[in-house]
């Protein structure tokens, strides 16, 4: 998998309402890289999908981008069948951006619900993000 994908993909799905920056340990990126190329799969994102990920563009995204941050959710336990598990936010975002971040975050988002479980993430991203997104070193 190409690591400029990876990258973005990590400050796409975990950085969240952070001003200073964040490293993310090896074990981290590991886990990731392995949702990521799980999801990609599963999903099947086009080769047009994947340039749009990793230029951060996530107007108007595709159903496959949809449900690949659904099947990202789903995997590191963020979400459950449309359901944000707050306790597992709470503990791996509160361990990266603080406690108090991450309740306002959860505060704001957790009830958002979209018209399936891949338009719920697809809210979920773009709800989280509007807390100003970290600058990630992978």
């Amino acid at each position: 998998m190409n690591p400029i994908f990876v990258i973005a993909l990590t400050a796409f799905f975990v950085a969240v309402a952070v001003a200073t920056p964040v490293e993310l340990t090896d074990e981290q990126k590991k886990l990731i890289k392995q949702h990521v190329a799980q999801c990609t799969e599963e999903v099947n994102l086009t080769e047009e999908e994947i340039a749009k990920v990793k230029a951060k563009d996530f107007t108007n995204p595709s159903e496959n981008i949809k449900c690949f941050a659904n099947c990202f959710y789903e995997k590191t336990g963020t979400l459950k069948d449309g359901v944000v598990q707050e306790e597992v936010v709470l503990k791996k975002l509160g361990a990266i951006i603080g406690e108090e971040k991450t309740r306002q975050a959860l505060t704001k988002c957790s009830g958002i619900k979209g018209e399936n479980k891949c338009d719920t993430a697809s809210k979920l991203y773009e709800c989280f993000e509007s807390f100003k997104s970290a600058e990630i070193k992978a």
